[in-house]
């Protein structure tokens, strides 16, 4: 082989491992994470280990559909992963901006001020048994009827604090937050793990924000 051919075939390859080189920096995954806010959860349902260092926090609306198929098929992976095992407390921030959706949110409230443990079992049961979210469901008698398949729930005082609607400013100033650490565009299901949005909501992601918030 000719000495113009052999330096032809060492830039020849230079070239390619130089292309190389720039496709693997340019699609290589991005490993920033998100910008951390700061969530006030005072006073929200709250369950797993009270002193964990992560801290998931989850903003739905019990009227939304995706909300509804994330509690049915991925928060149980969550709670049995990172909740149930000490990893992560798990805080649920009740929003009401779908229409309709107010009776249900000051519901969920009044159970929580009931007792504190009757709120994620009637929150689960609620969307295990969701209607379509164009139906008027959240009244008093279906959201009494839900209630009533939760051990524990004191149905008279539940009707009244229903009729009464006294947490409809604390279920607003929820919503007044969501904003805020959303930039004005809120959606639910939207999570933050120790304050850093979970983009996209899967396993994987989560996954990773977890084992940086260690």
């Amino acid at each position: 082989m000719s000495q113009s051919k052999i330096k032809s075939l060492i830039i020849a390859v230079i070239a390619i491992a130089v292309v190389v080189v720039a496709a693997a920096i340019f699609f290589k995954p991005s490993t920033k994470l998100p910008k951390q806010v700061r969530i006030d959860t005072t006073g929200q349902p709250t369950m797993g280990n009270a002193n964990a260092k992560v801290h998931i926090i989850a903003f739905e609306d019990l009227k939304c559909p995706n909300c509804m198929r994330f509690n049915t098929t991925l928060l149980p992976k969550v709670k049995k992963k990172f909740v149930d095992s000490g990893i992560a407390k798990y805080t649920m921030i009740t929003l009401a901006f779908i229409p309709g959706s107010m009776p249900a949110a000051n519901a969920a409230r009044c159970l929580y001020k009931q007792n504190k443990k009757l709120y994620f079992p009637f929150v689960k049961y609620i969307y295990f048994h969701q209607p379509s979210e164009e139906q008027n469901w959240a009244t008093v008698p279906t959201l009494l009827q839900f209630a009533s398949k939760i051990k524990g729930v004191n149905k008279p005082a539940l009707e009244q604090c229903l009729v009464k609607s006294p947490y409809t400013g604390f279920i607003n100033k929820n919503l007044q937050i969501a904003n805020k650490v959303m930039g004005g565009q809120v959606a639910t299901p939207t999570l933050f793990v120790n304050g850093r949005i979970v983009r996209p909501l899967t396993m994987k992601r989560l996954q990773t924000l977890i084992d940086a918030a260690k």
